[in-house]
């Protein structure tokens, strides 16, 4: 039985068919941003490492104030060990902020990374701070010798308020809180440098404003006396 079509010829106005619709104004996006979270879990990976790397770079300085391993080790193999942690926690912490600027799902500018006003979230602030505290003490030894050593170690102090918010940045952004073991190392990471200052603080070693001949052997040194 054949179907009938039913044709209707209506009569459009001009005016009716061409309809111009202006999209709303949307954030800047970069191009390509897709659901690829692989630059994100690295970052993640880098960001961990530096805290670990941080972390014992702090318990390294703090044995190097309670004296302690200079009974096995010499004093200029601790300092250097020390310098060497702390060169690879500041590399890991670049890398870790400087490859968000690559992810793929989400979008971040130089200025969100590195300002504390460039619009980065909450959880992120204390990173970008304790960070950049932490640079200025590490590009401040290149104005040591001009200083004098004592007085830079007493700026250098401000390396540990550093690792504070670092520390505070860490526990707060995480993202993988499923791994008890970090969440345990973290806390072991933080537990044993605080200790070692408590420890350091009680004594009777540290009450004591002492003259630390280290301090002379490092100035001797700079000033091309102090040879072996």
């Amino acid at each position: 039985m054949p179907r009938a079509t039913l044709m209707l010829d209506v009569a459009v106005p001009h005016s009716v068919r061409t309809i111009t619709v202006h999209p709303a104004a949307s954030p800047a996006v970069r191009p390509g941003v897709t659901t690829d979270a692989t630059l994100g879990h690295i970052a993640g990976i880098f960001g961990y490492t530096a805290f670990f790397f941080m972390a014992a770079t702090v318990i390294w300085g703090l044995f190097l104030i309670t004296r302690l391993p200079e009974r096995h080790i010499r004093r200029q193999t601790l300092y250097g060990g020390h310098m060497m942690l702390a060169l690879l926690a500041l590399a890991a912490s670049v890398v870790h902020a400087q490859v968000h600027y690559f992810r793929h799902d989400a979008y971040y500018t130089e200025s969100k990374i590195w300002l504390v006003w460039g619009g980065a979230k909450a959880d992120v602030l204390p990173g970008i701070l304790g960070l950049e505290i932490l640079l200025l003490v590490a590009l401040s030894i290149w104005f040591q010798r001009r200083v004098g050593y004592r007085r830079w170690h007493r700026f250098h102090w401000f390396a540990y308020p550093g690792f504070v918010l670092i520390t505070v940045h860490s526990a707060w952004a995480s993202r993988e809180q499923h791994f008890s073991i970090i969440w345990a190392a973290m806390a072991a990471a933080m537990f044993v440098p605080l200790a070692l200052f408590v420890l350091r603080a009680l004594s009777p070693a540290g009450r004591r404003d002492e003259p630390d001949p280290w301090f002379d052997v490092v100035e001797a040194f700079e000033d091309g006396i102090y040879r072996r």
